[in-house]
């Protein structure tokens, strides 16, 4: 589901989103094993334009599946809200069309 959805995502995410985010998310795919080191340094240095790096990662992310997508699209809704907002990303089961209890008041009687 969440491979869809960046494919889905793809070119908008490629024309917008900013070196910042790119190194961001390079590091927790890392960190989170979804990328090698290696794979890490060819989207660095075989890629001389942000679009160009933000093609390579997504691609790359893309062929490892709908988990690595969904850390993909997690750290996006929480690293760079505008972002996320761009590409209509929410990182909640539902589409983000559910509360938490930090959206909702309980109200109790006095």
């Amino acid at each position: 589901m969440a491979d869809k959805v960046l494919k889905e995502k793809r070119k908008q995410f490629i024309r917008s989103v900013g070196e910042g985010t790119i190194n961001g998310l390079l590091g927790e795919l890392l960190e989170t094993r979804v990328l090698s080191q290696e794979e890490i340094e060819i989207v660095k240095c075989e890629n001389a334009t942000v679009m160009d790096k933000a093609r390579a990662l997504l691609d790359s992310v893309i062929r490892k599946g709908a988990p690595a997508c969904q850390i993909c699209i997690t750290y996006i809704c929480e690293e760079d809200s505008h972002l996320a907002g761009t590409l209509g990303l929410s990182a909640g089961p539902t589409s983000g069309n559910h509360l938490t209890t930090q959206d909702s008041q309980i109200v109790l009687p006095s």
